[in-house]
């Protein structure tokens, strides 16, 4: 049964795995809603599953926002095609930049991870409250 891999595995009981869906179903609809803040709403829970080691937690995210993202980016564009036109020239350097913020995850502080983490939230937030 499927239920058992996840609570054999790193959801050692049906009640964190419960409440991870309920985490990953708000996720994605505030991604799919706003475009962003998904990952946000994963990292709460991630955190608590990987006892605050924020290195697991931020890459975990990261596999969780994919299908999230392009689920919510394929739809976006099935409603709004000229989107692409505006995406499509920064898909390199973005694709780029991810990989390289991947590759230092590995390296970096977990409290340094958390600090960029949350300097970009508040600035992010301040913009949005500014507009």
């Amino acid at each position: 049964m499927l239920i058992d891999f996840f609570v054999n595995g790193i959801y050692k009981d049906e009640a964190l795995l419960a409440v991870s869906g309920i985490f990953a179903l708000f996720a994605g609809l505030l991604n799919g809603l706003i475009g962003t803040g998904g990952g946000v709403i994963m990292l709460l829970i991630l955190y608590k599953i990987y006892k605050n080691d924020a290195g697991a937690a931020h890459a975990a995210v990261t596999a969780v926002t994919l299908p999230m993202t392009v689920l919510s980016a394929a739809l976006y564009l099935y409603r709004e095609p000229a989107i692409i036109s505006a995406a499509f020239p920064l898909l390199p350097a973005a694709a780029a930049g991810g990989a390289a913020g991947a590759a230092l995850l590995g390296r970096a502080k977990p409290k340094t991870v958390s600090l960029v983490f949350t300097v970009m939230t508040l600035a992010a937030g301040t913009v949005a409250v500014l507009r």
